[in-house]
């Protein structure tokens, strides 16, 4: 669920953010949330609290209901019970309300989101628009294509985001011809063209060779002015980037941890 303006590597504050920083201090808030699939309970009244510029791992074994909750953190799966506040508001009041706060938050789930027919660069051009139409005419002049006059402020624009991911390389490979970490790259990256001030990452490291791993946690140690959650079966790359851990077993909160 990562170019506007100024630094659109990702690491800068985005403005919206910033001011929502100002005034309310608590990111994310989960009180008693459950989520039910059939008879099946994936979560069980869950409570947590993540702070503004606060970097946390949730932690625990393959089943322990990660990804569920970081779906329902990022507003795309709705609880079947509980509340859930992002920045202090409802996530699930009204379709509005969860369209307005999508805005605020990257996220980056175990599937790709990236479409395969579409190289890296008219992927990213593609989600700035998706998030930031106004902004994005002006940056890409509504074509994934430069064009006469702004093309070089275009690719300074990418290159800003994608130097910090090694992509320069790639930047016109359609994404079905990616490897797996570049492909996780792309989808960071993709996470990112929108300056979000809340980013979810679920399972980055999975699947990731080790120099890619150590590419990306020092990548997510650069972000300021952001608030991130990631999930993780690793303890050893958690705590790389965040302070604190929540452990999840079987769906419940067992304990929190400090990494």
């Amino acid at each position: 669920m990562a170019a506007a303006g100024g630094d659109s590597s990702g690491r800068g504050e985005s403005g919206k953010g910033s001011e929502r920083g100002e005034n309310i201090k608590t990111a994310v808030q989960l009180e008693g949330v459950s989520k039910r699939f059939g008879y099946f309970f994936a979560l069980k009244s869950v409570s947590l609290s993540v702070k503004v510029g606060e970097f946390v791992a949730l932690l625990g074994p393959n089943g322990a209901g990660k990804t569920t909750l970081i779906k329902i953190i990022a507003t795309q799966m709705k609880p079947t019970a509980g509340t859930v506040k992002i920045f202090g508001e409802n996530a699930f009041q009204n379709s509005s309300k969860t369209a307005e706060l999508r805005r605020e938050i990257g996220l980056v789930a175990h599937e790709s989101f990236l479409y395969d027919e579409l190289t890296v660069r008219e992927n990213l051009a593609f989600y700035a628009k998706l998030f930031s139409l106004n902004k994005a005419r002006e940056r890409f002049c509504g074509s994934y294509e430069s064009c006469e006059g702004c093309g070089s402020s275009w690719e300074e624009t990418l290159s800003e985001l994608v130097e910090f991911l090694n992509l320069g390389r790639w930047l016109d490979v359609k994404a079905k011809h990616l490897s797996y970490g570049l492909r996780k790259r792309a989808d960071i990256a993709r996470a990112l063209i929108h300056r979000p001030s809340l980013v979810l990452l679920d399972e980055p490291f999975g699947g990731l060779d080790e120099s890619s791993r150590e590419l990306l946690a020092e990548y997510f140690k650069c972000f300021k002015g952001k608030t991130l959650i990631l999930s993780s079966h690793s303890y050893e790359w958690a705590k790389r980037v965040c302070e604190r851990g929540i452990l999840l077993e079987r769906g419940e909160v067992k304990q929190e941890i400090c990494l």
